[in-house]
């Protein structure tokens, strides 16, 4: 998320964005949590390596 809201020409703020990124962060954390709690161990954790519940990584969207 940008920290700085990107203001268009007409000096407005669009709050459309802001709250579509917002939106789009908590989800994401959201979603990255559940995770964790599935699995039962922190990303990065030795516990979870070779268990046969792994990570398989992920991409921005």
């Amino acid at each position: 998320m940008k920290s700085i809201p990107e203001k268009p020409n007409n000096g407005q703020v669009n709050f459309d964005d802001m709250i579509n990124d917002l939106i789009k962060n908590f989800l994401e954390k959201l979603l990255k949590s559940e995770l964790t709690e599935f699995l039962n161990y922190d990303k990065y954790e030795v516990t979870g390596k070779n268990s046969g519940n792994n990570r398989n990584g992920n991409y921005s969207r």
